[in-house]
């Protein structure tokens, strides 16, 4: 009899020890009182759902790169559309000359610096005099480059034959000059550098330097 008063003690404690479980209302899931669950912005979502596929950079890349295929395949495929392109390239090259050349008319070509009427020997032996009589870093540098000193000799008579009008030489016209009486090639440097110098050595104190006087 004890034994099974025993017994009947451990049932009834059963409902007790399940109470203290904690699992059974449903609310284990739930956020503590006064806190709302974690929330993504929308900018969060995109940076975390991003790829290099999904990349704005690379999305147009992608497009422009479909596109100039399609309009590849049809050029070759349609000569019609191929005319097309052709005549609206031609047209925004003339528009492209029709906005530089009314530019340059809005500014005016620079004057040209004034040169001595002398003969080319003359300007070869007044540069190697001013060469001489010189302690500058250029004129060291030239005294050991006679084939520079040639070439401003060239320059010297290139320049003061375009410069008859009064209007500064532009680069395109001494090298095309050079091109033809001296079968130079010159590369847009070049010409920019030959220029310089020309009109250096024509400034007060230089070998081609025209007093005011004999103006």
């Amino acid at each position: 009899m004890i034994r099974d008063g025993a017994q009947g003690g451990d049932h009834g404690q059963a409902p007790e020890e399940q109470d203290t479980d904690g699992g059974g209302d449903g609310n284990g899931d739930k956020a503590p009182a006064g806190e709302s669950p974690l929330r993504l912005t929308a900018e969060e979502m995109a940076f975390l759902l991003r790829g290099p596929e999904t990349d704005p950079a690379e999305l147009r890349s992608r497009r422009q790169a479909r596109a100039n295929q399609a309009r590849n395949e049809r050029r070759r495929a349609d000569p019609l559309y191929a005319d097309h392109l052709r005549d609206g390239e031609r047209q925004r090259q003339r528009r492209r000359r029709a906005a530089a050349g009314l530019a340059q008319a809005n500014n005016p070509p620079a004057p040209a610096v004034r040169l001595p009427a002398i003969t080319p020997d003359e300007a070869a032996r007044r540069l190697a005099a001013f060469l001489r009589g010189t302690e500058t870093r250029q004129t060291v540098q030239l005294r050991g480059r006679p084939d520079l000193v040639h070439r401003y000799v060239e320059g010297f008579t290139v320049y003061r034959r375009l410069a008859a009008g009064g209007t500064r030489p532009t680069r395109g016209a001494i090298a095309a000059a050079f091109n033809e009486e001296y079968g130079v090639a010159l590369t847009p440097s070049q010409v920019q550098n030959l220029r310089d110098q020309i009109e250096g050595f024509a400034q007060p104190g230089g070998p081609w330097h025209v007093a005011p006087d004999a103006l």
